[in-house]
Formats: structure tokens, sequence, C-alpha cells
């Protein structure tokens, strides 16, 4: 769809030398300047929101099952020792034979 742009001659002066030093048309360059502002400039779809506010929260959810895997022997020893500990209580509250 043609765009009918005026311009300043200065700028139209810029524009023509830098397109021939280029070996570019002067449509060409502007168009890829044009793309590149628009480029720079563009604003994140909600695709990339999404996929970069998952992809934060996947790492800390990897960074707890790791800190949590380090601690499980130190759980799991805590909990056997406290079974043991109960078991011995248990054991001599209730003398064989009597019942008590």
């Amino acid at each position: 769809m043609p765009i009918s742009l005026r311009l300043p001659t200065d700028i139209e002066d810029q524009i023509a030398s830098f397109s021939a030093r280029q070996g570019l048309s002067k449509s060409a360059l502007i168009v890829r300047s044009i793309r590149e502002f628009l480029a720079r400039n563009a604003q994140p779809s909600s695709l990339q929101i999404y996929d970069e506010a998952m992809r934060g929260w996947a790492d800390e959810n990897i960074d707890a099952e790791r800190a949590a895997a380090e601690q499980r022997p130190h759980k799991i020893l805590v909990r056997d020792a406290i079974r043991q500990k109960y078991a011995r209580r248990a054991a001599r509250a209730v003398k064989p034979g009597t019942g008590k």
C-alpha cells in the first residue's frame, strides 16, 4: 500500500546519499529503517510475557526441588531418630506380662 510522506530536503539528501553508498533504493532503505525501528520498539506479545514468567517460575521450582532433595536425607535421619526414641519410650512404658 503506497504511503505519501513529506520529508525535509536535508533528510531526503541524506537518504539519497546513504542509499547510493549502500547500493539500495531509497524505498528499500526507508523500509529497512522502519522495520529496525519497529523491532527495537516492539511491545512483547502476551505469549512472550507468559513464557518469560513461566521460565522464571520453573527455575525457582527447580531450585526449591534441589534444595529439598539436599535436605531430604537429613529429614529422613531425624524422622528415624524420633521414631526410635518413641519406640524406646513405648517399650519402657509397657512392661511385659503386666499390660502396663
